[in-house]
């Protein structure tokens, strides 16, 4: 009795210890599930100890740390750098929340309740690639007046933009055709845009330069071989840089059907295309003259002339040379691919083209290399230059950026043949359409309706973009801090260097 009597005790004393165990475990449970679920209590102090991630752009996920948060998001303010942030959830000791964009001071403050606690660290906001409206005006429905001289925030409707190009000359003048009879000319400084008036000109599509410095647009034309398809406007001299104010058109390059043109810079010869037959020819007006083209199609001699052939005809294409023009990229707008053509150096001519990415009538959206990429409808497209190039001594040091119409987007065209997305088909709409005219950041907000021109300013790091189903024109550029900030920014490092 005696030892059943210790073995039931020592049975005793381990249920104790299992009881106080169990409670202890559920005690501390308790405790831990209070920490993240008990309500904001006011006659408690609102702490924060810490947040993540500490540097980055706007829309990240940012986690803040500490205690007494409550559960009540409705009571929740935090602000990053003086804006508001979205605040997703709160779970007692940690606040799960978005940060807000160009949020450049980047102080972070949580107000609960009546109590206000501002971090210790500051988040360190970088700028991000956003879309911005630059300018360009119409209502719901898209309509709007066309006004011939505005500024850029109360300048109407951007009617049909096709093809930009920066006068080589000056630098802050923009000029823009737009698939019809006049150009737009984008005073950048000025925030002001004008028209330029072409007479008797229906049509004006892609926009050239001579190596001296005089415009060249094609200008496709119904008729014959007889009819202009490039007229030239020589540079005059203005003091507000818009020299071609008071320059009359005169005929170039004769024919029909032709409405892509370009200068080879090496040779300052003018290449220019036939649509019908999908010829280009190319021809020194500099030697024969400008007002002696051969006709196209059916002149005499006109096989002195022939380039080479793009595989398909009937479609519209458009030429882009290379900086260094050691190729040019031919952009088929309407058969969704594009070739590259070879500047050979012992003949001084452009060769046979090939497809480097793309595929003749397979319009589709997919990133990916080559033939196996798909675009659809691909606008005007410019050289960017790569830093990372130059730095891994590659061949080519120049990304090409190009608008994709029918794909609401603006890709990206390595040297290699990779096709990536720049901007453009964002997914934070509640439309599951992928055209808009959302602005923000460059993938994950900016929505565009059908981009077709594109221009690049390479001293300001900025991309225009014709939009032409929003009749806008849009910018692509890094946020920049207001001067106030700016300034603001240059006093901490001062007071930093004198401590």
């Amino acid at each position: 009795m005696k030892c059943k009597t210790m073995k039931h005790g020592n049975i005793g004393l381990q249920c104790m210890m299992l009881v106080f165990i169990l409670a202890v475990c559920f005690s501390s449970c308790k405790d831990s599930k209070d920490d993240t679920s008990a309500p904001y209590d006011p006659n408690l102090p609102v702490e924060v100890t810490d947040f993540t991630p500490k540097s980055g752009g706007g829309k990240k996920k940012m986690i803040i740390y500490g205690s007494n948060f409550g559960i009540d998001c409705s009571i929740i303010s935090v602000k990053v750098g003086g804006k508001e942030a979205i605040v997703i959830s709160s779970k007692g000791t940690s606040i799960y929340c978005s940060t807000p964009e160009s949020c450049f001071e980047g102080t972070v403050e949580i107000k609960i309740g009546e109590q206000t606690v501002i971090a210790s660290e500051k988040y360190q906001y970088e700028p991000q690639m956003v879309v911005t409206d630059l300018c360009g005006d119409v209502d719901e429905l898209g309509e709007g007046n066309i006004v011939d001289t505005g500024p850029f925030d109360d300048c109407g409707k951007i009617d049909y933009p096709f093809w930009f190009s920066f006068d080589p000359q000056h630098s802050n003048i923009l000029y823009l055709s737009q698939n019809k009879g006049n150009l737009r000319v984008l005073d950048l400084e000025k925030e002001m845009i004008y028209t330029k008036e072409l007479n008797n000109i229906n049509r004006a599509t892609t926009i050239t330069w001579t190596n001296d410095g005089d415009m060249i647009l094609a200008a496709p034309q119904n008729g014959g071989a007889k009819n202009r398809n490039n007229i030239i406007l020589k540079r005059g001299s203005s003091t507000d840089g818009q020299d071609f104010k008071e320059s009359s058109w005169v005929a170039l390059a004769r024919g029909n059907a032709c409405n892509g043109s370009m200068v080879l810079p090496q040779t300052g010869e003018l290449y220019f295309n036939h649509r019908a037959t999908g010829n280009v020819y190319r021809y020194n007006f500099e030697e024969n003259g400008y007002n002696n083209n051969p006709e196209v199609p059916g002149g005499a001699g006109l096989n002195d002339f022939l380039a080479f052939s793009v595989p398909n005809q009937t479609v519209d294409f458009s030429m882009v040379p290379h900086p260094t023009g050691k190729y040019v990229y031919i952009i088929m707008h309407e058969s969704h691919y594009i070739l590259r053509s070879n500047y050979d150096e012992e003949t001084k001519k452009l060769v046979t083209p090939y497809i480097v990415c793309g595929q003749s009538g397979q319009a589709d959206y997919k990133d990916l290399v080559g033939i196996n990429a798909r675009i659809n409808k691909p606008g005007q497209g410019v050289f960017v230059f790569n830093e990372e190039y130059k730095a891994a001594n590659k061949d080519d040091w120049y990304d090409f950026y190009f608008a994709d119409k029918e794909n609401h987007c603006i890709r990206i065209l390595t040297p290699d043949g990779v096709v990536s997305t720049f901007a453009g088909r964002g997914s934070a709409s509640a439309s599951s359409y992928k055209w808009g005219k959302q602005n923000g950041e460059v993938r994950e907000r900016a929505r565009f309706n059908q981009p077709v021109a594109l221009a690049y300013d390479e001293v300001t790091k900025t991309f225009y973009v014709g939009d032409s189903g929003n009749y806008k024109i849009r910018k692509i550029a890094k946020e920049q801090a207001s001067d106030d900030l700016v300034g603001e920014e240059s006093n901490d490092n001062q007071d930093q260097e004198n401590q």
